[in-house]
């Protein structure tokens, strides 16, 4: 019983050192978070009617950078709509996160 409390300590003071908080909070330095919400239609017999992306956050993103972004919402939507809980008949609503290097979100522009 001891040996299971100091390996149990012993792994939490791990995951607690600062080089491992410091890891997990570098994506800030070098990323972008977009924060985007979805609905799903689901129908009574036919499933899965219709995906609609109502917003997505992004204050300084170009049109071709929207557009990019709107593309992978609906893809996200896409995806959860396979989840058990979004098979009931009805609307869903989402709010989907995506983080992108800042170098990758700046190659949107270049890819026109």
């Amino acid at each position: 019983m001891n040996r299971a409390w100091i390996v149990i300590v012993t792994l939490v003071l791990i995951l607690l050192s600062p080089e491992n908080v410091d890891a997990q909070e570098g994506y800030r330095a070098d990323s972008l978070q977009f924060k985007m919400y979805t609905r799903l239609y689901v129908g009574t017999e036919s499933g899965l009617d219709s995906i609609v992306v109502k917003r997505v956050f992004c204050d300084f993103c170009s049109r071709v950078q929207l557009e990019m972004l709107k593309r992978e919402a609906y893809r996200q939507s896409l995806f959860e709509s396979r989840n058990p809980k979004y098979q009931s008949p009805g609307e869903h609503r989402l709010a989907l996160y995506v983080r992108l290097s800042k170098k990758d979100f700046k190659a949107l522009n270049d890819n026109q």
